[in-house]
């Protein structure tokens, strides 16, 4: 058996390396994402809370940063009105050490089952001059306002029935 010389042996693994890089470089390369492409938001979660205690019904969106916002950027998500009257507007301000927000709409009135109804959301600056990113997407409702009990389910002396609730 022959013994190969140490510049074959040097050669050799020189060729391995080289070809290995190159593969390597080619898988990185068709798997790149540029940043700029990616969305600033990531939709986590979303529907609709009731809640039989209070008969009320909400809209929720939970949403995750794709990528970090600046510090004071407005995230807004408008909730269309299933009455009928325009939209429900609620906006939250980034921090720097938050990741992950939850959008919740006042109580809405008019819902029905089975029907969609749209969310915008939106980035804006933090002075909410400028649209730094959008999304939309529609979200449906599986009860509707039908089966909500007209007063509140649980009721005892002392309980406050303010809006604040």
């Amino acid at each position: 058996m022959a013994r190969l010389d140490e510049a074959t042996v040097t050669w050799r693994l020189f060729l391995c390396t080289f070809v290995v890089s190159i593969v390597l470089f080619a898988i990185g390369w068709f798997t790149y994402e540029p940043p700029a492409e990616k969305p600033l938001l990531n939709i986590v979660g979303g529907g609709f809370t009731v809640d039989h205690t209070k008969a009320e019904i909400r809209y929720d969106l939970s949403v995750k940063e794709v990528r970090p916002l600046r510090h004071g950027m407005i995230i807004e998500a408008s909730f269309e009105d299933p009455a009928g009257n325009g939209y429900y507007v609620v906006r939250e301000r980034a921090q720097r050490w938050r990741r992950q927000y939850s959008l919740r709409s006042p109580p809405v009135c008019g819902v029905r089952a089975r029907k969609r109804y749209l969310v915008m959301l939106r980035v804006l600056s933090d002075r909410g001059d400028v649209e730094l990113w959008h999304d939309v997407l529609y979200l449906t409702s599986h009860l509707g306002e039908d089966v909500m009990p007209e007063p509140p389910v649980t009721t005892w002396p002392g309980r406050n029935f303010s809006p604040n609730q």
